[in-house]
């Protein structure tokens, strides 16, 4: 029954792109051309030399309805350095750093795909309100910056509005860029709508069928 809600509801999806600015397997709707990206010493140009590389920021918002109350939402939202336990996106997870588990300040390292790893920190929080999430650091991808917001929102007595909102400055060389920008901003775009299917299952999964 957990599917067919799922296919039913379809999240509100908006993607924008901006020029050159300043523990589970995952599905087969993660792959994407960030993921397959290979890091290396040098990146070739068409011409055999090396290129610089350029940051380009991808901006996406999406947002769902699911049918249970805000502190059943934020209840799987807050278990910070468990998502992998539900996100079909994430390999695997554990948490970092000596500060609390969740809440501001907590840290967690998220593994993608084997050797894609990104370690992040919650630098905004209010419970049952908003928390934002920013990428320290990662490990065989090309990401320059990301900042994430979670937002959570009454939608009527017993249903939630969940937001959520990534801007991700990739730094890759020109020639791999436009090769990849399409089919990056339509992946982006479905990671986070995948992510948001994935949280209602596991809340279904923990609270039952809602009424």
């Amino acid at each position: 029954m957990a599917a067919s809600k799922t296919a039913a509801r379809r999240p509100t999806v908006t993607r924008t792109r901006s020029g050159p600015s300043s523990s589970r397997r995952p599905s087969p709707r993660c792959d994407s051309g960030l993921l397959d990206w290979t890091p290396g010493r040098s990146d070739p140009h068409l011409d055999g030399e090396a290129s610089r590389r350029r940051a380009v920021t991808f901006d996406v918002e999406a947002s769902r309805s699911v049918p249970y109350t805000v502190e059943q939402v934020w209840a799987v939202l807050d278990g910070f350095s468990d998502v992998a336990e539900w996100s079909t996106s994430i390999h695997r997870s554990w948490p970092e750093g000596d500060g609390p588990s969740t809440g501001l300040g907590a840290e967690r390292g998220c593994e993608l795909l084997p050797g894609r790893i990104v370690h992040e920190r919650i630098v905004a929080y209010e419970p049952q309100a908003i928390m934002r999430v920013e990428v320290m650091r990662s490990e065989g991808l090309p990401i320059g910056s990301m900042i994430s917001d979670y937002i959570v929102e009454a939608d009527g007595p017993t249903s939630t509005r969940v937001s959520g909102k990534a801007s991700l400055e990739l730094k890759l060389p020109p020639v791999l860029l436009k090769a990849l920008q399409t089919r990056l901003d339509a992946k982006l775009a479905e990671r986070i709508e995948q992510a948001f299917a994935d949280l209602e299952v596991e809340i279904e999964r923990r609270m039952g069928p809602s009424p």
